[in-house]
C-alpha cells in the first residue's frame, strides 16, 4: 500500500519501461539507431503515462491524482539521462508532447479503442516520425503491448491510500 504521493510515483515509475536497448529492439526485429531508440523510449513512456493517468483517474480524486503525477514527473526528470537514456533531449518539450499523446489516446479510448488499438496508434506515431520503418509498425505494437504493463499499472493505482 502506498501512503504518500512519492511512494506511489516511485512504484509506478519502477513498473514502466525505461531505456530500450538495441538488444531489446532486435528481439522484436526492430533495427534502430540511438536516436530512433530514444524516440521509441519516449513514445513508450508517453503510452505508459497515458495508462497511469487512466488508472489514477479511476481511483483518486483530482488533487491527490495531481500530487502523484507531479511526483512521477519528478521521477522521470531524475531518471531522464540515466534510467531513460534521453540525454540531449528536452524534457519540458517532451512533457508537452506527452500531453498531446494523452489527448490522442483519450480520444481513441472514447471511441472504443482497446489497449492494442492504442498501441497501434503509438506505432503509427513512430512510423510517421520515421523512428521505425512502416513495415515494422506491427513489431512496435508487439513491443508496446509486451513492455507497457497496463494491468500492473491499474493494480498499483488501486494500492494507493494517501494519508492526510
Amino acid at each position: 500500500m502506498f501512503r504518500t504521493p512519492q511512494e506511489a510515483a516511485e512504484a509506478l515509475y519502477a513498473a514502466i519501461p525505461h531505456a530500450l536497448s538495441r538488444a531489446t529492439l532486435e528481439d522484436y526485429g526492430i533495427e534502430a539507431e540511438a536516436g530512433q531508440a530514444q524516440q521509441i523510449t519516449q513514445e513508450l513512456l508517453s503510452l505508459s503515462l497515458f495508462w497511469i493517468h487512466c488508472a489514477l483517474e479511476a481511483v483518486l480524486p483530482p488533487k491527490p491524482r495531481e500530487l502523484v503525477l507531479g511526483e512521477l514527473r519528478g521521477c522521470i526528470l531524475s531518471g531522464w539521462g540515466s534510467d531513460l537514456a534521453l540525454v540531449g533531449l528536452d524534457a519540458q518539450r517532451y512533457f508537452q508532447e506527452a500531453e498531446e499523446r494523452r489527448r490522442i489516446y483519450a480520444q481513441a479510448m472514447q471511441e472504443g479503442a482497446s489497449p492494442v488499438m492504442i498501441a497501434t496508434e503509438t506505432a503509427a506515431i513512430l512510423g510517421a516520425n520515421s523512428a521505425v520503418q512502416q513495415e515494422d509498425r506491427v513489431k512496435v505494437v508487439a513491443l508496446a503491448t509486451d513492455l507497457v504493463p497496463v494491468d500492473e499499472l491499474g493494480e498499483l493505482a488501486e494500492q494507493i491510500r494517501l494519508l492526510g
